[in-house]
């Protein structure tokens, strides 16, 4: 979806996701999903669409530029998940008001990480041995089972 930058909404952030950034990602998430779906793959892959933190809750313009944006804010951000058991059409999680910080459980990037790990078929209790021959354990988040619970 482009070089690292792309998605930096520091400046003019509605106007490039309307009319440049989410018309090529809707388009290409959902022909992905059509390939998956039409090749049997959906139910054994997991797509995950996310990026590392969310944006601010405030407007604000950057010096010198005269298009606001929205600044990186990592108290609240979003992701979409689909494929390998996912129950489709819900929300998980809610924000306050304007969207600073969360109301409801949390989910952490360990926990993204254990769960993408579990839909790969990686045991709970995989561990990686550094250098020293200390083991560490590889998954060490917990299970976002709202996913597929829908609960």
């Amino acid at each position: 979806m482009g070089i690292v930058q792309t998605w930096d909404t520091h400046v003019d952030n509605w106007g490039r996701l309307k009319n440049t950034l989410l018309p090529r990602l809707d388009q290409g998430l959902a022909a992905l999903m059509d390939d998956l779906a039409a090749l049997g793959k959906l139910e054994e892959t997991l797509v995950i669409v996310m990026g590392e933190f969310g944006r601010t809750p405030r407007i604000s313009t950057l010096p010198g530029q005269a298009v606001p944006g929205r600044d990186h804010w990592a108290h609240v951000d979003s992701g979409l998940f689909a494929g390998a058991g996912v129950r489709g059409g819900q929300v998980i999680g809610q924000s306050d008001e304007i969207a600073a910080y969360p109301v409801s459980r949390s989910w952490s990037p360990a926990d993204v990480c254990t769960t993408l790990f579990s839909a790969l078929g990686v045991s709970p209790d995989a561990e990686l041995i550094d250098p020293l021959g200390r083991p560490n354990r590889l998954l060490n988040g917990d299970l976002i089972e709202p996913l597929y619970t829908g609960a």
